[in-house]
């Protein structure tokens, strides 16, 4: 994969890896997987060694495959610190995957790859923004930072934001302008034809979170975990079998700082709202898996058919148990059958929204 870096605004930046164009042009209705990687890693995650590697699918089944750095991941800009008033981080997140990052992402590469709609991968922590995202597709058409905050001002009176990249002394005026020549860049739906979820979940397993939430301070901006403790849950010992001995020796180049907000709104907020607010407008297929071993979640079928089970307008809901799989599925032995699986569930997606279109 070769690294991208994407003007979204005027002053934000979107960043990640990418596989490179085909000489030839894809089968019809081909899709892009869009990638987003879960809390403390970035988009290496994808493409971390040969073999636990998205590219050479990619290569296979000639669908091309974006891997993008979340906001405040390694070069993305990150969100502005003081968040609308009534909204978490993950739902302001996810309406910036909506209006402003998969808009650039499609008028950028859409044409180049040859592709007619976006499957979106996520895995643990960038489950929720996806959902959001997915939500909003199927109901609004996107919209830039200025706009939403205009619309939140003349409810509220007089409610401040400012989204990515503004600059502190920037006038209403002059951001306002800004944004505009943003949104008329990035003006038009992206065609979203899926999105493949997996690390997330609703039954929370317990040891785990009762280990890892006493290492998050809420009063912290971000926080970086000790690579042994993530080796440990997330990839399980090399005495197990389950991940090769060369993402052991990727681990510490993988691990990155994260923001703790997320933790917080994931573990804490996000349970109480997701539902209604956000899983229940879904209209696309839904691909969602827990690995057999994951460490943060129960993968219980009940477990399992409950989160599935919140998706009531979707399309097309799979689920299921990826089994000799960990938290790490991307990175575990058991992850070239789900990569596989993912690509080919994607390629079913694309196909079915062209033939939708007709």
């Amino acid at each position: 994969m070769e690294p991208f870096s994407l003007h979204v605004s005027s002053n934000a930046v979107v960043t990640g890896l990418r596989t490179p164009a085909a000489a030839k042009p894809p089968p019809k209705d081909t899709p892009l997987i869009v990638a987003l990687h879960g809390g403390s890693y970035s988009a290496d995650y994808y493409n971390a060694t040969p073999v636990n590697s998205a590219s050479p699918y990619s290569t296979f089944l000639g669908v091309p495959f974006i891997a993008i750095n979340r906001p405040g991941y390694k070069d993305s800009t990150a969100l502005p610190d003081a968040l609308p008033e009534g909204r978490t981080f993950l739902q302001v997140e996810g309406r910036y995957l909506h209006n402003e990052i998969l808009p650039a992402v499609w008028k950028a590469y859409a044409t180049d790859y040859g592709v007619t709609s976006i499957v979106i991968l996520a895995h643990s922590l960038s489950a929720p923004m996806t959902i959001v995202a997915a939500a909003l597709n199927a109901t609004e058409t996107p919209r830039s930072f200025n706009e939403e905050r205009q619309e939140q001002k003349q409810k509220d009176g007089n409610v401040e934001g400012q989204g990515p990249g503004r600059e502190q002394n920037t006038s209403d005026e002059e951001e306002g302008k800004r944004q505009e020549e943003s949104a008329k860049e990035n003006a038009g739906s992206y065609p979203l034809a899926g999105i493949i979820l997996s690390g997330f979940g609703t039954t929370a397993n317990i040891p785990t979170m009762t280990r890892v939430q006493p290492l998050v301070d809420p009063n912290a901006p971000r926080i970086t975990f000790p690579v042994s403790l993530k080796d440990e849950l997330m990839l399980f010992p090399p005495s197990t079998g389950f991940t090769d001995p060369e993402v052991y020796e990727k681990t510490e180049e993988l691990n990155t700082s994260a923001s703790v907000v997320e933790f917080v709104d994931g573990i804490h907020i996000w349970p109480s709202y997701w539902r209604e607010k956000y899983a229940k407008h879904v209209k696309c297929p839904v691909l969602y898996a827990l690995a057999e071993k994951d460490c943060f979640w129960m993968s219980t079928q009940e477990a399992i058919e409950d989160f599935a089970g919140a998706f009531e307008n979707s399309v097309r809901v799979d689920n299921g148990v990826v089994l000799g799989g960990i938290h790490c599925l991307e990175l575990c032995r058991a992850g070239r059958g789900w990569y596989a699986r993912v690509f080919g569930w994607a390629v079913e997606c694309g196909v079915a929204f062209g033939m939708r279109g007709k």
